[in-house]
């Protein structure tokens, strides 16, 4: 994920927005535990959604615990107490954030990206050991994608795919061989929670694409988006970026918010045991929010995991 998935933070309550940041802090925990130091740098709000939405159907209720951080060490945080929804969601982030820096070290030749995938093979290594179905399928699409974007693929479908398949993959906890996740009910939620993840990956996909198309005009860089409709083209000779958003703006704000409808509507459908208040927070304030950011122009572009 790419720092689109926050909640609309003004309208959580005091207790929710500490329960919000004690997932982010038990991630970090996690992560700090078992996979070293420097993958903690790869962290991101955007799997503190995914931890909250499998802890609320597979974990009990919350155990917060207060520790106290080295990076903010006048005053105590709580930590979401470790537990395998939580590692899960740690090394789904590491394994996001790796092909990410992968990503911008081919495509852009960055160096950021080249270090920081050098600093995560260690854990990736181990994750790969943990999860290896998932993670040979998230190489193979990540190749795929790889691969559409090279030839320049014009259809915007047919390059998000692989893209909300990989979100599909990661949001299905009830089939990451996890013993507890192995239940009578297991074939149902892993339908729902991948209809959620493939219509996130859509999402996600369609909005870094429009939110890149100035920046990716400027450097001549693939965007799924100008080849769809027709940047630069002789139809269009002499449209400009900026032109260019306007015109598909609305297109863009209907096929997001249709791929959130469909999330949004199979969410509702998960027997959540907590924390239902923050999740329908992000599904339905918190993305649209963004979405509205990112169309209109007026939201601060997000960079990096």
């Amino acid at each position: 994920m790419l720092g689109y998935v926050t909640p609309e933070k003004g309208e959580l309550k005091l207790r929710e927005f500490e329960v919000y940041g004690a997932y982010y802090c038990g991630i970090c925990r996690s992560v700090a535990a078992r996979r070293g130091q420097f993958p903690r740098l790869a962290l991101s709000y955007d799997f503190v959604f995914l931890a909250m939405l499998l802890s609320s159907v597979f974990d009990g209720q919350d155990a917060l615990t207060p520790f106290r951080c080295l990076v903010h060490p006048m005053k105590k945080r709580a930590e979401v107490k470790a537990s395998p929804v939580i590692e899960y969601a740690a090394d789904m982030m590491l394994l996001s954030a790796y092909y990410k820096l992968r990503d911008d070290r081919i495509d852009d030749k960055s160096p950021r990206g080249a270090a920081g995938e050098i600093l995560l093979r260690r854990a990736i290594r181990g994750i790969s050991a943990d999860y290896a179905g998932k993670a040979h399928e998230i190489a193979a699409r990540m190749e795929e994608i790889g691969r559409l974007e090279s030839e320049r693929c014009a259809s915007f479908d047919r390059v998000s795919e692989p893209f909300a398949l990989i979100m599909s993959e990661m949001l299905d906890y009830s089939g990451s061989g996890r013993e507890y996740a192995q239940d009578d009910h297991a074939p149902a939620l892993s339908y729902a929670l991948r209809r959620i993840g493939y219509n996130l990956g859509k999402w996600i996909y369609l909005i870094d694409a429009y939110d890149d198309a100035e920046d990716d005009a400027r450097r001549g860089s693939y965007n799924p988006l100008s080849l769809c409709y027709g940047f630069g083209s002789a139809e269009n000779a002499g449209e400009s970026a900026a032109l260019f958003r306007e015109r598909i703006a609305e297109r863009v704000r209907l096929s997001a918010t249709l791929y959130l409808s469909e999330a949004a509507e199979t969410a509702a459908l998960l027997p959540l045991k907590k924390n239902k208040d923050i999740l329908e927070n992000v599904m339905y304030m918190g993305l649209l929010r963004r979405t509205e950011e990112v169309v209109s122009g007026n939201g601060k572009k997000r960079k990096g995991i």
